[in-house]
């Protein structure tokens, strides 16, 4: 049990919050709720980011535009999205409010 009071929270000066909603030993999966500030982004303008593992992120408010590989996608409150981590790939908020979901990272 993690109550609200207690996350660990991590926030990036690109105006991305992540915050650890739970957690097991071993289990090698951040349970994330994300928060995109607008106009924040997961990394630098026209960078993609790589690394290990399986992504799977559900949208709860506002709007985020996924960069996946050669493909760009609009999440808006309801999509869902799960995609292995090694294909290159950024988040960007580019609405006028915060964009916030779920976010699981199982990593190999």
């Amino acid at each position: 049990m993690v109550a609200a009071g207690e996350r660990e929270v991590l926030q990036l000066d690109s105006g991305v919050t992540w915050e650890l909603l739970g957690q097991l030993p071993d289990a090698h999966i951040d349970f994330l709720r994300i928060t995109y500030a607008p106009g924040g982004s997961s990394s630098g303008a026209g960078v993609l980011m790589r690394h290990s593992g399986t992504e799977f992120g559900h949208v709860l408010s506002g709007q985020l535009t996924l960069t996946l590989g050669f493909d760009t996608y609009v999440l808006n409150p309801g999509d869902s999205v799960s995609f292995d981590c090694s294909t290159p790939h950024s988040y960007a908020n580019h609405g006028t409010e915060p964009a916030m979901g779920v976010w699981f990272v199982a990593e190999r």
